[in-house]
C-alpha cells in the first residue's frame, strides 16, 4: 500500500487538506500518516536549556494529543490514520519524513498557521519546491467546512515534453484509485504573439495551424494508449499562464495534475509560474516533479 503524508500544524486552515486526503485514501490504495512538527527555536539556545527542553517536550505532547483527536475524527468518518510528531523546522521535517516513511504523495494546505502575507505559507512553499514526490496542494478555495470531496474529472496539461509527461503516470494512478476520468490539454503559443513584429519574411500564419494539428495528434496518441481513463483531449492557442486558468473556469473539473517543469521556460510551469495560478485557484492541484514518473 502506498503512503500518503498529511502535514497538520494544529490550525483549522491546515485541516482543509483532510477531506481531500480522505477522498483519495477511500479508494484503498493509500495509507495515511498525519504529521505535526513542533518547531524548534531558531538561533543559539538560551541559558535555561532544561526549561527549553521541557517546553519542547510539552509542545510535542500537545501535538500528539491533537493528532490523536484528528485521527479519531477521521476514524469516525471511515479512515484509519497513523500519526507522527517530530521536532525541528517544519519544512525540513516534512521533506525528511518523505524519505523516512517512503511517502508516495503529500497532501497539504497552502494556508496554514505559518502563512505569511505572500501567496503561500513559507512551509508549503518550501515543500512544493523541494519535494521529490507529488504534492497535492489544497489552496484557499476550501477554508471553510468542506463537504465530502469527490474527484470525477481530472485535467492534465501537457506541453509535449517528457518532463511534462511525468504528471500523466500520477494522473492515471489517481484515476484508477478514484474511478475518475482524465482530460488532456495542450496550449500552443502563437508564434506571432510570442515574437511580435519583425518575424522572418518566410513566416506563414499556417505554421500555427500545423503546430496545433501536431499537438492534437500528440494528445490523441496518448489517449489511444489509455482509452479506459482518458476521455477527451483539448488543444488551444495562446499562452499557458492565460489559457489554462481560463479553460478551468469554463470546464467542470475536480483536480489538476501537472508537472513542475515546462519546455517553454524553466520557471513557467513550476512554482512561481502557472503552478502558482493553479494552486491559488478554485481547485486542488497535484504538482509532480519530473523524478516522480
Amino acid at each position: 500500500m502506498k503512503r500518503m503524508l498529511v502535514p497538520l500544524d494544529g490550525s483549522q486552515a491546515s485541516e482543509t487538506a483532510l477531506p481531500v486526503a480522505m477522498s483519495i485514501a477511500g479508494g484503498g490504495d493509500y495509507g495515511v500518516t498525519l504529521l505535526s512538527v513542533w518547531e524548534a527555536l531558531e538561533g543559539p539556545r538560551g541559558q535555561d536549556i532544561a526549561r527549553e527542553e521541557d517546553l519542547s517536550q510539552q509542545g510535542v505532547e500537545y501535538l500528539r494529543t491533537y493528532l490523536r483527536a484528528v485521527s479519531e475524527r477521521a476514524k469516525d468518518a471511515g479512515m484509519t490514520c497513523e500519526t507522527e510528531v517530530r521536532s525541528g523546522h517544519p519544512a525540513v521535517e516534512i521533506l525528511t519524513a518523505i524519505g523516512d516513511l517512503d511517502v508516495a504523495m503529500v497532501v497539504l494546505s497552502t494556508h496554514g498557521r505559518r502563512a505569511k502575507a505572500g501567496p503561500r505559507g513559507s512551509v508549503a512553499d518550501k515543500v512544493l519546491r523541494a519535494s521529490t514526490v507529488p504534492v497535492l496542494a489544497v489552496g484557499p478555495w476550501a477554508l471553510g467546512n468542506a463537504p465530502p470531496v469527490q474527484f470525477r474529472r481530472l485535467l492534465v496539461p501537457l506541453d509535449g515534453s517528457l518532463a511534462s509527461e511525468s504528471s500523466l503516470g500520477v494522473a492515471l494512478d489517481l484515476a484508477g484509485t478514484l474511478h475518475a476520468e482524465i482530460d488532456l490539454m495542450s496550449v500552443v503559443p502563437r508564434l506571432f504573439d510570442h515574437y511580435g513584429p519583425g518575424l522572418p519574411k518566410d513566416y506563414s500564419p499556417d505554421l500555427d495551424r500545423r503546430r496545433k494539428d501536431d499537438a492534437t495528434t500528440y494528445l490523441e496518441r496518448l489517449q489511444s494508449k489509455h482509452p479506459e481513463f482518458i476521455t477527451e483531449t483539448h488543444v488551444v492557442a495562446g499562452l499557458p499562464q492565460v489559457e489554462i486558468p481560463a479553460f478551468l473556469k469554463r470546464s467542470p473539473y475536480d483536480l489538476v495534475v501537472m508537472a513542475s517543469r515546462s519546455r517553454y521556460r524553466a520557471d513557467l510551469w513550476t512554482v512561481g509560474g502557472v503552478a502558482d495560478l493553479m494552486i491559488e485557484g478554485p481547485l486542488p492541484v497535484v504538482i509532480v516533479p519530473p523524478a516522480a514518473e
